[in-house]
């Protein structure tokens, strides 16, 4: 395990950001670091999608929650405040434990390995599609990254030559 100095001002940002997101400093701080490109010069995501284990997977399902853990582990901190940025995570925080296996059943969610969160099987092609593209935009994936994991979940029709909209309110 290696050192580093700090001034305590640097200390109190990176802690106050590491709470925000739920992550700890060392976590945060791995995840800012994260390479993000291969040797080949290709983006990590679009590395990840021509590996030899995500070509292995065959279902459409299997490679959305392998994309899912993917983007979980290399894009930790953000993958952690976009979940938690959305607009159905608040309703289970009051539910008890017979209510969140009840409502896990229904959803036919199956947890992204690697993570404590869960993905959300039985919402259909389309929103799917558009929660992985959100995701990969949000986490700073590229254009041409996006698309190719569009390509490769294969949930629907490629409306990705339109333009991205940043910054729009």
């Amino acid at each position: 395990m290696k050192s580093v100095e700090l001034s305590d001002e640097t200390y109190t940002a990176l802690a106050t950001l590491a709470v925000a997101r739920h992550v700890s400093i060392d976590a945060l701080l791995a995840s800012l670091a994260a390479e993000k490109r291969d040797s080949a010069g290709r983006d990590a995501l679009r590395a990840f999608l021509a590996s030899p284990e995500f070509g292995t997977l065959l279902d459409s399902t299997d490679r959305y929650i392998a994309l899912l853990a993917w983007c979980a582990t290399t894009h930790r901190s953000d993958f952690a405040d976009f979940v938690s940025h959305q607009q159905s995570g608040l309703r289970y925080l009051w539910l008890d434990r017979d209510h969140i296996v009840e409502v896990r059943a229904h959803n036919q969610a199956r947890q992204i390995d690697g993570t404590p969160f869960w993905a959300v099987m039985s919402i259909d092609a389309r929103t799917k599609r558009r929660f992985v593209r959100r995701l990969l935009e949000f986490v700073g994936c590229s254009d041409e990254g996006v698309r190719e994991a569009d390509r490769a979940l294969g949930l629907g029709a490629d409306d990705s030559q339109r333009p991205r909209l940043l910054g729009v309110a």
